[in-house]
């Protein structure tokens, strides 16, 4: 085996037309930064002339010297490495003009080679900067963006076609702005960033880019709370039916009943000993007031700071006792808890529209006045098992490519990193699969 041929799988170098030496790699130095070197040269005899396109017959294509390309390739160590590539320059008889030997290591006039911008393609999956990334690739960040608005276009090809259950929701890109995100419920598969979400953009992007027709095929949608999306997806999608995602609903009635408990407990911020008692548990065991009683346990003791050996039910039973409005509102939740947990929307639907406590608070009545207004929707979340989760990891990685970034001016850029990011996601191993389904946890 020739040591040309063995730098060459060394690097992955596939064009066979470039040569190596022994003692081809030399250390050195570029632009302040300790590098590696490879030396090597670019020839072959040429089928036809470049300039005029006539065949090479009878020598009419001869060798002219040589010319020196100083190429970027990927890494093997810990150094950059560049390529200083000798490429043949040949002479046409038929034309008088010369031209330079082409090889497939890099895209004519450019001095990166394609593997190096396939690397910097790649990294994107990672939650890195540009700079962090183009610092890796011994490029400039402006080369990685390029790269990625590049590949990122090749994505957002619409094959006209909408998966049959979607799932909308939002994040914030600036101050005072936010984006529309959409992505296929089953699969988790994002389809597209829109830079806002108003109805006026989400309108103009289905129309234009999906058929009515394609559009009827749409069976289900699932949001958040968002009542904007509502008469959106009713006039563009009028077969599918709107899911509120459950972690929303039980997001609801959970921060109404911890803001009626944090107004109770700020009553007992008083000098009085007995009160200040009450006050600081209250806030220290918020969480055990959150849970479903069915969580609780009346025969496993535990300490608890300021109770002593108790079970969790016995330390919720006793903070319940400082209030009638605090255990009005705990009771309204637990009936929730059981209907939302069994499914039985008939319950929920009893429990909303029936007769409130005189010391219901102002915050769980406006919370159930919220839910009377959801409800058919409601319902739609009992009979089908998909939910948000999935948008809402995607939204958590976002906010991290967001954050690493130190944020984004251009909000093209911003999408086109968001879309790679996830087309060159990390293939995980393969397990069971399981439906989407949805985990109701009410703390």
């Amino acid at each position: 085996m020739s040591i040309s041929h063995t730098i060459r799988i060394a690097f992955d170098i596939q064009d066979e037309n470039i040569n190596f030496k022994e003692d081809c790699a030399r250390a050195g130095t570029k632009n302040g930064h300790a590098c590696t070197f490879l030396e090597g040269t670019l020839t072959y005899t040429p089928t036809h002339c470049d300039r005029c396109h006539a065949g090479n017959e009878d020598y009419t294509i001869i060798k002219n010297g040589t010319k020196t390309s100083t190429i970027v390739i990927p890494a093997g160590g810990t150094k950059k490495m560049y390529l200083e590539l000798r490429k043949q320059r040949f002479y046409c008889k038929q034309c008088q003009k010369t031209f330079v030997g082409k090889t497939s290591l890099v895209n004519e006039g450019c001095f990166i080679s394609k593997d190096t911008c396939l690397q910097a393609g790649i990294k994107t999956a990672e939650a890195r900067s540009v700079k962090d990334i183009a610092r890796d690739c011994a490029v400039s960040p402006t080369t990685v963006q390029r790269e990625i608005n590049k590949a990122s276009q090749e994505l957002q090809t619409y094959d006209r076609t909408l998966p049959e259950n979607l799932s909308f929701d939002e994040f914030k890109v600036a101050k005072g702005q936010m984006a529309f995100i959409y992505i296929d419920v089953v699969s988790g598969d994002l389809l597209d960033i829109l830079p806002q979400r108003d109805g006026r953009t989400i309108r103009n992007h289905f129309t234009t880019y999906f058929t009515f027709k394609q559009r009827k095929k749409v069976k289900t949608v699932t949001i958040d709370m968002n009542a904007s999306y509502q008469g959106v997806i009713k006039d563009l999608f009028p077969n599918a039916k709107i899911i509120i995602d459950r972690f929303h609903i039980v997001q609801l009635m959970t921060r109404a009943m911890n803001k009626t408990r944090v107004k109770i407990m700020q009553a007992f911020n008083t000098s009085n000993g007995e009160d200040k008692k009450k006050y600081r548990r209250l806030k220290r065991y918020w969480r055990l007031m959150l849970k479903p009683s069915e969580d609780l346990s009346s025969t496993e003791y535990k300490h608890y700071t300021m109770f002593g050996q108790l079970p969790s039910k016995s330390v919720v039973d006793t903070m319940l006792k400082y209030s009638d409005e605090l255990k009005a509102n705990h009771d309204f939740l637990q009936r929730f808890f059981k209907a939302f947990d069994d499914r039985n929307y008939d319950d929920l639907e009893e429990i909303v529209k029936g007769k409130l406590d005189d010391n219901i608070s102002s915050y769980m009545k406006t919370s159930i006045k919220t839910l009377k207004e959801h409800l058919p929707h409601i319902q739609n979340s009992f009979d089908y098992t998909y939910n948000n989760g999935r948008i809402e990891g995607i939204n958590n990685k976002i906010k991290v490519l967001n954050r690493v970034a130190y944020g984004y001016r251009n909000f093209k850029n911003y999408k086109n990193r968001i879309l790679l990011h996830f087309a060159y996601k990390p293939v995980e191993p393969q397990k069971k699969k399981t439906q989407n389904k949805t985990h109701v946890s009410a703390a």
